[in-house]
């Protein structure tokens, strides 16, 4: 039997023969120690577990230990500082986290079970200064004083120690089989695999080989069966086992496996687990992780897999699904399933894989078709309301600002206000004006600065923050159609003339079309150049990457829609939705950007850094001098971070960010010039990916 030596690994390194090999010298016993231990200790303990505790403390000293088997003698030998004195203590240790043993009693019951083991010859230590032979003994205490059941004392181990010359490292003989050798140094990944390495939290998928296998820093434990992968925990959790080092708690091991296999992104982990459950397999408690998939890189990695060996449309079935099965079926979808698992756990898997239920399809088909109102085209309207209509919008939006309308739309009747003669759509930012009230200028007027105070206090724009309640008969919108009057009253004190529209986006929309996010003056710069940016980019990404389309591209990242479509569609500064719209996860930010081909810390800090001065912060304090808040300053640190890497241009903004972190350059509120720096950055974009370099918008 041979196995890798590491002299031959590393041949810088010189093994010095008296160091090497047994003491020539004499080893006539100059003392003896005895340890009151039963041979019957530890009856659990086979040859081959003893053999493991000292190949073991072998590589804890020295990580290029030598192992080998000839003429019937196991040889362990190590260049590590040798064995103290205090090491021959009961319980002393000065093991690390980093070493495998941890109670200073290992090695003394490895002796043990070999002097008692029939299958075990000779067995002979030698270490810096001395060494040793262990036996068992019958051992009588004070000359046979003491009574004994046996009339000739107890067994116990004895220890016959010896002087050598031996200057460094330590030398262990053992006479025994080669099989028992081999099985012993067969459980050390170290021995069996070159340029193994212990792993890092949480640890390591393995798939080759036997299955079952649970490893500890590279030391087999145990072996789990019914298991479809092995597994190497990293040696922070050496702390499961038990002292035996032979058995890891159940609920231990259950929640150690799961993380190592929710944290994985190796396409070939995913595609053992999944190909195994798409063919129905079942998988025993450990192995069942699929909820505990949380991180955006690895839900990505599952969508790869998905896109790689799925069919483009597919969905799976349930309970009360089946119609809508059929239907799918009928028009080209294809079902996939995985009736191995029960339906928490099915339910979970095809998350990750982006597939979904049947009837869930059906229902958002319904949401899409249901519409409560009744709409007007706008061909549809006489001369005089088109004219009334476009008169009063840009009034109200020389009056109040630009962003004070966008899409103004006329309906008939309403299911879901039909007291009302308007309405604002908080989920696009429209103003709907009941038909009849366009035969009145006055009511006109008054009902478009109404909905234009709602659409203010939720989007915000100019010098006005959005307000969380800008609904009717609340304190914000109240104060907002307050702050309108003594506006308008100020214009009439000044002369009453309405100031020039602020420049805006050309064409001006007219009453019944609604003005892209992106071009939408209410928006910070920042985030209009970072979505035109995206919407540049993105049929060059769709194309090189092989995508169908902007759903496909989304899909394969696994992040939700709502990040797109937050990036290209973006919302005011300090917008605050009640579920989904603020795209602030980095990883997944990360993912989107690196989809489209763009640096994630410039898609990052062009959509965020306009809310620097306000995330965290109480609303009063909004835009206030001083260090912005700790969660935006570590992801703009994480920021700054990945520009650094790329060097250059990018790594030069560092230095204005980092000023306006620590509160030194002022961030006053409806001002866009201090996001200089994400700007520039995405300028830089935009040259890097030879697009059309955008004109400023103010």
């Amino acid at each position: 039997m041979q196995h890798p030596d590491p002299a031959t690994r590393n041949p810088h390194r010189h093994h010095d023969e008296s160091g090497d090999s047994a003491s020539a010298g004499t080893t006539t016993t100059t003392d003896t120690l005895t340890y009151p231990i039963s041979p019957d200790y530890v009856k659990s303990w086979t040859p081959v577990r003893a053999l493991c505790e000292l190949i073991a403390n072998a590589l804890d000293e020295d990580r290029d230990a030598r192992i080998s088997w000839a003429d019937g003698v196991l040889t362990i030998s190590d260049r590590g500082p040798g064995i103290p004195e205090e090491g021959l203590v009961l319980g002393y240790s000065t093991k690390t986290e980093d070493q495998i043993g941890q109670f200073g009693e290992g090695k003394k019951i490895a002796y043990l079970v070999l002097a008692r083991s029939p299958e075990i010859g000779a067995v002979r230590c030698e270490t810096v200064g001395y060494g040793f032979t262990p036996t068992v003994e019958r051992h009588r205490l004070l000359e046979g004083l003491i009574p004994s059941r046996s009339g000739q004392g107890a067994e116990v181990l004895v220890y016959h120690l010896y002087r050598t010359d031996r200057t460094h490292g330590t030398l262990i003989t053992v006479t025994c089989s080669q099989e028992l050798a081999e099985e012993a140094i067969s459980r050390f990944r170290a021995l069996t695999e070159p340029d193994y390495a212990p792993p890092l939290p949480p640890g390591r998928c393995v798939l080759d080989g036997a299955a079952g296998r649970i490893w500890i820093g590279g030391v087999l434990v145990t072996t789990v069966p019914g298991l479809h992968a092995s597994y190497d925990l990293p040696l922070g959790d050496k702390a499961l086992q038990n002292r035996d080092r032979t058995v890891i708690d159940a609920v231990a091991l259950r929640g150690a496996v799961r993380t190592i296999l929710a944290t994985s992104e190796d396409q070939a982990v995913i595609d053992r687990f999944a190909t195994h459950a798409l063919a129905g397999g079942a998988l025993r408690e450990p192995e069942q992780f699929f909820e505990r998939v949380h991180h955006p890189r690895a839900r990505a990695a599952w969508r790869i897999w998905a896109r790689t060996h799925l069919a483009a449309q597919t969905f799976y079935n349930g309970s009360g699904n089946e119609e809508a099965a059929l239907h799918l079926v009928d028009i080209g979808y294809t079902e996939v399933a995985a009736r191995g698992l029960s339906t928490y756990d099915q339910r979970a898997f095809m998350d990750l894989l982006g597939v979904e239920i049947a009837k869930q399809k059906q229902a958002r088909h319904y949401e899409r078709n249901r519409d409560k109102t009744t709409w007007v085209p706008e061909k549809s309207l006489t001369h005089a309301e088109r004219a009334l209509l476009a008169e009063a919008s840009d009034l109200v939006r020389r009056a109040i600002g630009a962003f004070a309308l966008d899409r103004v739309r006329v309906y008939s009747d309403s299911a879901e206000t039909p007291c009302a003669v308007g309405f604002y759509t908080p989920r696009n930012g429209d103003v709907a004006i009941r038909r009849d009230t366009l035969a009145n200028r006055h009511l006109t007027l008054g009902t478009l600065l109404h909905e234009a105070a709602h659409r203010v206090g939720h989007r915000g724009g100019g010098r006005w923050m959005p307000v969380p309640d800008y609904g009717d008969r609340c304190r914000g919108f109240e104060n907002l159609l307050t702050e309108f009057g003594s506006l308008l009253l100020g214009y009439l004190v000044d002369g009453g003339v309405l100031p020039e529209p602020s420049a805006a986006p050309q064409p001006a929309p007219s009453p019944q079309r609604r003005r892209s996010a992106a071009d939408d003056p209410a928006v910070p710069i920042s985030r209009r150049e970072l979505a035109h940016l995206l919407a540049d980019r993105l049929p060059e990404a769709l194309t090189s990457k092989g995508f169908a389309d902007v759903k496909d591209m989304i899909s394969s990242t696994a992040v939700h829609p709502d990040y797109w479509r937050t990036l290209t569609n973006p919302k005011t500064a300090g917008h605050r939705q009640v579920r989904g719209g603020r795209a602030w996860d980095y990883d997944k930010v990360a993912l989107l950007a690196e989809a489209v081909g763009v640096h994630p810390p410039v898609v990052w800090l062009g959509y965020h850094l306009c809310e620097g001065p306000m995330r965290g912060r109480r609303r009063k304090n909004w835009g206030q001098p001083g260090p912005w808040a700790t969660a935006m300053r570590e992801a703009t640190v994480r920021a700054c971070e990945d520009l650094a890497a790329l060097g250059g241009a990018y790594a030069e903004q560092i230095p204005a960010l980092r000023a306006l972190m620590e509160g030194v350059t002022p961030t006053p509120s409806g001002e866009d010039s201090w996001q200089a720096p994400a700007r520039a950055l995405v300028g830089l974009e935009r040259k890097r990916l030879g697009l059309t370099v955008e004109p400023n918008q103010s």
